[in-house]
């Protein structure tokens, strides 16, 4: 197995290399499990064989492209259907040093369900990202005005006894402020991205769910 060869059985992505007649000889492991191919029985299959659709969306006006057209006509990337019905984009680009001198040509293929779920998971990083820089400016800000209203209301229950009535309440004004602390703990802990919608049909960033033990990211 050559260099080329080696990286591109090693590659992610699913990648056919076709001849210069537009014929199916190589297909990397991606590419095998994609299309559901044996590369021994599928060599000689041309890329409409194993795109259906691809004549139809290059030449919508009938006109009958070869193999080798249609390959060279996919090099700003298309999306079309495998003959399992998976949508895929497919772009094509030309391979060089054929040692035969005979025009090689490759097809790169990604899997759309894979790219949209890629897509998702890159929006929502991008996302907390965001949240948790404004949360955790929100945590430094609130604890500093927390720590100052706590420790004057500290000082005012030293003044009083148990029995006074005021006693009571700033009692109840302590715990409001350990729940506003505990709150403010939260925002510097959040582990991913998680929205809620509201009776009312609101969406509100749901502060348990993303402090909640767990790295995934979701959107409930």
């Amino acid at each position: 197995m050559s260099v080329m060869e080696d990286i591109i059985q090693n590659l992610p992505l699913a990648v056919l290399v076709f001849d210069h007649q537009g014929k199916f000889i190589y297909g990397n492991d991606a590419a095998c499990r994609l299309f559901n191919l044996n590369p021994h029985q599928a060599y000689g299959e041309t890329c409409s064989q194993l795109l259906p659709d691809l004549p139809n969306i290059l030449y919508p006006n009938n006109q009958v492209g070869s193999s080798e057209c249609c390959l060279k006509d996919l090099a700003s990337g298309k999306i079309c259907y495998n003959r399992r019905g998976q949508k895929l984009f497919c772009r094509s680009l030309p391979l060089p040093g054929d040692p035969s001198g005979q025009y090689r040509q490759l097809l790169l293929v990604e899997d759309m369900h894979d790219h949209c779920n890629l897509a998702g998971r890159v929006l929502e990083e991008e996302r907390l990202i965001g949240v948790t820089e404004i949360s955790n400016t929100l945590a430094h800000k609130l604890n500093q005005y927390l720590q100052v209203i706590m420790g004057y209301v500290s000082l005012l229950t030293l003044e009083l006894t148990p029995e006074h009535p005021c006693y009571s309440y700033l009692n109840k004004i302590l715990e409001q402020l350990e729940n506003i602390r505990l709150t403010t703990h939260k925002l510097s802990n959040i582990h991913h991205y998680a929205v809620i919608e509201r009776p009312d049909g609101r969406r509100m960033f749901d502060l348990d769910e993303a402090t909640a033990e767990g790295t995934s990211l979701h959107l409930r």
